[in-house]
């Protein structure tokens, strides 16, 4: 469980990472298991009135990458995240508002992680996130993430 204000993360995310604004991405308040995301449909159509391939694979990959920075920004120090590698499968069309979400990594593989980046100073981790439309799996989007302790100011 993360303890996060949901209204003050989506601002951070529209204020660094533009295009969560233009998607109109809005972090969901706590769940117990996952972290998530929505986004409108409209302003991320495709020619074929269904959810552009690059909106769904960005939520995936926010949804990743919002776990991570919420995990890391408890601990005090400054980190850079980027995600190193991406793979996705699509499985639905999506006609409607979406949901992103990524699951909480267990303990052992947040511990590995977490460790590893204290220790060297960097460290990756995989997470896999799910895009969901009208409670059904749409996408899967698993991705290798990249964290690094930056030096404090």
């Amino acid at each position: 469980m993360l303890d996060f204000d949901a209204e003050e993360v989506t601002a951070y995310l529209h204020q660094h990472i533009p295009v969560t604004r233009a998607m109109q991405i809005q972090v969901l308040p706590e769940s117990k298991d996952a972290l998530k995301l929505s986004a409108k449909l409209g302003p991320n159509l495709n020619h074929q009135e269904t959810a552009f391939g690059g909106s769904i694979a960005s939520l995936g990959i926010l949804a990743g990458w919002t776990l991570i920075h919420l995990r890391l920004r408890s601990d005090g120090c400054r980190y850079k995240i980027v995600i190193q590698k991406s793979e996705m499968e699509f499985l639905k069309p999506i006609e409607s508002d979406f949901l992103g979400e990524c699951p909480f990594p267990d303990g052992q593989i947040w511990e590995q992680f977490y460790s590893g980046l204290q220790r060297k100073g960097r460290a990756r981790v995989e997470l896999q996130s799910r895009v969901t439309r009208d409670d059904e799996v749409a996408a899967v989007i698993k991705g290798t993430f990249v964290a690094k302790r930056l030096e404090s100011a």
